[in-house]
């Protein structure tokens, strides 16, 4: 039931972000030949399915340069999304298809998606499409908190990642590079899917944010930023 409950909400969140981003960039390839009124029906005529294949042209000029099998996987995502939404049986058929579902294929899909659309519309990708966020630390709490891709670049160098972050030019062409193109974002994605670790914590500065690789845990922010077993691993293999 637990696992039933997990793919359900990565189907319902994922399409309806989707839906929700491309609503957005379309509203705003609209705003300056229709009204309010007739941006509405817009929006609101067609299913996902069909401003997922469509829309992109009719905003960008292109479609997008998509995987192989990327548009029929989210097809398929939508169809039991609505089968679980509005039932036309009352078998198991429909869990059965639901439990077939890889969770990390939905999250795959929906990130190639918005990553390839930025990079159709020569723009950055949000940092968050990597699944990590930014822990806003407060005496006694802690707040999810939005910042700019060039902290996120500092974040990267501050994790271990060779990035330019300090210098202006350097970073920009970075950031153009690795946050502007799908291949960066994959390369990206793979290697903090890699870490045991989020930004580390500094004394001097107690409530900086830092990025945090599971910051929906409550648990994790008492220790988030701190000594990870790899750190302590590479420190006792240099003992004397």
């Amino acid at each position: 039931m637990e696992r039933s409950h997990h793919l359900t909400a990565s189907l319902y969140f994922g399409i309806a972000a989707l839906e929700a981003f491309l609503n957005e960039k379309m509203r705003a390839h609209l705003k300056t030949t229709k009204t309010d009124g007739e941006i509405l029906n817009v929006l609101r005529k067609g299913d996902i399915v069909r401003k997922l294949k469509k829309w992109p042209t009719e905003i960008l000029g292109n479609p997008l340069s998509l995987s192989d099998g990327t548009l029929e996987l989210l097809t398929d995502f939508n169809t039991v999304r609505a089968d679980l939404t509005h039932p036309k049986t009352q078998g198991h058929d429909i869990y059965a298809k639901l439990e077939s579902i890889d969770p990390s294929s939905v999250v795959d899909v929906v990130a190639e998606y918005i990553v390839k659309y930025h990079e159709a519309a020569g723009t950055l990708y949000p940092y968050w499409i990597f699944g990590w966020n930014y822990l806003n630390p407060r005496p006694d709490s802690y707040e999810i908190f939005i910042i700019n891709e060039q902290q996120f670049s500092f974040s990267l160098q501050a994790i271990g990642f060779k990035v330019p972050a300090s210098s202006h030019a350097q970073a920009e062409a970075w950031r153009s590079n690795y946050l502007g193109h799908f291949e960066g974002y994959v390369e990206i994605r793979d290697a903090l899917r890699g870490l045991d670790r989020c930004e580390p914590k500094f004394d001097r500065f107690p409530f900086k944010p830092v990025l945090c690789r599971q910051w929906w845990m409550s648990d994790h922010h008492r220790s988030c930023g701190h000594v990870t077993t790899e750190a302590l691993n590479h420190a006792l293999s240099h003992d004397v």
